[in-house]
């Protein structure tokens, strides 16, 4: 299981004082996932990731990061978020959820979640990775 705490900006004014900020609790990838499996794509993109990982519950607007090796700062990372119900299955609730300000780096991506809800809910994002 990976684990990230939220990135030192989470204290950033964005955050809500009566907020929470989800914790990951699992991953369909390790971090250290091996590169050397990708298959080459074509064109301008070589290779194409793609995991998920299920949060604890959090709500508010927080700044988050995942690590994943296959992440560079010159890759393109496409990010959903969704509420989860008690079995991790993905759902369309009542609460908004919005991905923005997706900043890739060496090994990590950061990215700002907005949980439009007053009590924490538990998530999933799913991510993709071009590299």
């Amino acid at each position: 299981m990976t684990t990230a705490a939220p990135s030192d900006s989470d204290s950033d004014s964005d955050s809500d004082s009566d907020s929470q900020a989800p914790q990951i609790e699992s991953s369909s990838q390790t971090a250290d996932q091996d590169e050397s499996v990708a298959t080459a794509i074509g064109g301008n993109v070589g290779a194409v990731w793609r995991a998920w990982w299920t949060w604890g519950p959090g709500n508010g607007t927080h700044n988050l990061q995942l690590p994943w090796s296959v992440i560079g700062p010159d890759s393109t990372v496409v990010i959903t978020a969704s509420e989860i119900d008690g079995n991790g299955r993905r759902l369309v609730g009542s609460a908004p959820f919005q991905v923005s300000s997706i900043a890739p780096g060496s090994g990590v991506v950061t990215f700002k979640i907005a949980i439009g809800w007053s009590s924490p809910l538990p998530m999933r994002t799913d991510v993709l990775v071009f590299n």
